[in-house]
């Protein structure tokens, strides 16, 4: 059904004789439509009457009393049960409005009310227009919004094509319906999809579960073969070891043999000299036959080639390579150690003690206590040890090559240290930001390893092979190298 934009209005005058006028025959202001007022004000009055004078709702199950108030069933029982538990005896009770006094078989229900709160609450429901308060029941096809009767006549939408709602809706609920059908076909595909990342998630874990397992067994396997390697190169070394000792013991015992021998003839060559004439020349060509006749071996020629390292070292080396580790022998750069660090001339040692004199270095650590490696790791996954740390106060592990050398600065990584510290109070922690401590005793060999691509730095008690710490990833972008901070009393190898 088609709806011209030019249908008149009726103006001024009442349609029928006697009867007020209804809203469609009511006249038109020049400021505007008056059903905005009008139909919100009657809402408005309809919802008062409505509402319940003890829950200020609107009510539930009206129930109207003796003296005409009306209420919610359930909230006149409530008030009834409350003003019986004050007066037990009586049936009689107070409305809660006029204190007209009512019993309780008098309550029934307001059938009436109702059906018409049935109804306002239906009108809640309904779309009204913003502007106007009326029902939105035409429909614009041009703006595709819905129209009220007085926005059907505004100038906005003169020469328009309107519909009843009703009938734009039938075609809408056809369109929709297609694109339901479309976007429950697509809610398929998406559910096939889904489950089809669901059941790849459960295979990763399941396979990486299985990967781990795996790894976990190989590694004991491997870890069983090195104990079993490092055991048959002890008891290699241990019986050559034996081997050496007894060809010494025995070359000892004819050494001592050979001793005694000559301590025979020297003693017996001492008395002669000592004695008489007769007793000097008595058997004297015996005795010079018998001495000329002694004959000494230095027992030459031991090999003191006790341990059999070059095969190992190959063997070392080469088990090293294949997990692309490389082991760094760290070399300390004197350049770079403050005034009060004395390094050894092998360059494996620093020891804390009094200032001395060193020329100056841009590299030289000028407030704190501290010395580099030699060695720069720029790429890979680098492993070095340090050896007897000791004392009350170190720092271990690695910086950014161009950190601060001038004052003294914070050391965590946004500074550019990676490093972990034994305290003067004998604790340890990680120079994180806060420090993080760390649960250890005593720890004097410290392996720290190094994967410059993924951005680790891990520490390591050696001895225990134990972990110690690892800090959080860390994006290396520029050259890093071994570092130490070595307070008063303390020293390290590496």
């Amino acid at each position: 059904m088609m709806v011209s934009s030019s249908a008149g209005v009726v103006s001024g005058q009442n349609s029928t004789k006697g009867k007020p006028p209804s809203l469609l025959q009511m006249p038109v202001k020049a400021t505007g439509f008056p059903g905005k007022n009008m139909a919100s004000g009657r809402a408005k009055k309809m919802k008062e009457e409505a509402t319940c004078p003890i829950c200020l709702d609107l009510m539930t199950e009206p129930v109207i009393i003796d003296c005409g108030h009306i209420y919610c069933h359930s909230c006149i029982l409530e008030n009834v049960e409350k003003q019986q538990q004050k007066s037990p005896s009586l049936g009689i009770f107070e409305c809660p409005v006029c204190r007209a006094q009512f019993q309780r078989e008098s309550i029934r229900p307001s059938k009436q009310l109702g059906n018409l709160i049935d109804t306002i609450k239906m009108m809640e429901h309904e779309l009204l227009c913003e502007e106007h308060g009326e029902k939105l029941f035409l429909f614009c096809k041009d703006d595709g919004q819905l129209l009220c009767w007085c926005c059907e006549r505004s100038a906005h939408h003169k020469g328009h094509t309107t519909v009843l709602a009703e009938e734009a809706c039938q075609g809408y609920k056809e369109t929709f319906g297609e694109i339901l059908t479309n976007l429950r076909e697509q809610e398929v595909k998406n559910k096939e999809w889904q489950q089809k990342i669901r059941e790849k998630i459960t295979k990763v874990k399941s396979e990486t579960l299985d990967e781990e397992s795996s790894i976990e067994y190989d590694f004991k396997i491997l870890q069983m073969i090195l104990y079993m390697e490092e055991k048959s190169y002890l008891r290699r070394l241990e019986n050559r070891k034996e081997e050496f000792l007894k060809n010494l013991q025995d070359s000892e015992a004819k050494l001592e043999k050979q001793s005694q021998e000559l301590n025979k003839h020297i003693l017996e060559l001492e008395r002669k000299c000592q004695g008489s004439a007769q007793q000097l020349l008595q058997d004297v060509t015996d005795t010079l036959e018998r001495i000329s006749a002694l004959k000494l071996n230095a027992q030459e020629g031991i090999s003191l080639d006790i341990y059999p390292g070059t095969k190992y070292r190959s063997h070392f080396h080469t088990f090293i390579k294949m997990f692309e580790i490389a082991y760094v022998k760290v070399t300390l750069d004197p350049d770079t150690a403050h005034n009060n660090l004395l390094v050894n001339k092998k360059k494996n040692k620093v020891t804390s003690g009094s200032p001395q004199v060193k020329h100056e270095t841009p590299a030289r650590f000028k407030d704190l206590p501290c010395v580099l490696g030699c060695e720069t790791i720029t790429s890979g996954k680098k492993f070095f040890v340090l050896y007897d740390v000791e004392g009350p106060e170190w720092d271990v592990g690695v910086c950014r090559e161009n950190v601060s050398r001038d004052n003294d600065m914070k050391r965590d990584p946004e500074s550019g240290f990676w490093a972990i510290r034994h305290t003067k109070g004998g604790s340890f922690v990680a120079l994180t930001h806060p420090l993080t401590p760390l649960s250890l005793v005593d720890v004097f060999n410290i392996g720290v390893f190094v994967d410059y691509e993924d951005g680790f730095v891990s520490f390591y008690d050696v001895p225990t092979k134990s972990h110690i710490f690892t800090f959080p990833k860390a994006s290396f972008s520029e050259p890093i190298r071994p570092y130490f901070s070595i307070g008063k009393d303390s020293t390290l190898c590496t």
